[in-house]
């Protein structure tokens, strides 16, 4: 079972780094993005970039060390409660949303224009995601199990 939470973490850490590159690339085709009174600042360009691939290739680096750390070594076999399966999940999506809303958030500050602070409501939400990853794990449980016995 650790050998299949290393693979989802890095099959994870390579779609956040190649999703990232596949939004990017359209913008080195573009002419005006390079030059002009609205072109953006390289800086922040770069910035938006770097963040999620940073932290996607950080992720591939410490998939072995993390599926080690999700185990202890008093169980004999792979069994896993149905609320770390859950908390693991709600985790990976909320680190996925915090690295996507920082990413546009970065972006979006080289721009000329406005920010859209709906990004701003999604890097809140997400950091609920992450921290609150065991109470959304207990929670559903709760609705999972609501009106039965167990």
């Amino acid at each position: 079972m650790r050998a299949l939470v290393e693979i989802v973490i890095k099959v994870f850490a390579a779609y956040l780094v190649f999703s990232t590159v596949g939004d990017y690339v359209p913008l080195a085709f573009v002419a005006e993005a390079w030059s002009g009174p609205n072109s953006p600042h390289i800086g922040y360009l770069a910035a938006g970039l770097l963040v999620p691939m940073g932290i996607g290739i950080i992720l591939w680096f410490s998939a072995s060390k993390i599926s080690k750390n999700a185990f202890s070594n008093e169980t004999s076999g792979p069994v896993i409660p149905e609320s770390g399966i859950v908390a693991a999940g709600v985790f990976l999506i909320g680190v996925y949303w915090l690295v996507r809303s920082i990413s546009v958030l970065v972006t979006q500050l080289s721009a000329q224009t406005q920010i859209d602070y709906g990004w701003c409501v999604v890097l809140a939400f997400s950091v609920g995601l992450i921290l609150g990853n065991n109470i959304l794990a207990k929670v559903f449980r709760k609705l999972r199990t609501m009106g039965t016995n167990a």
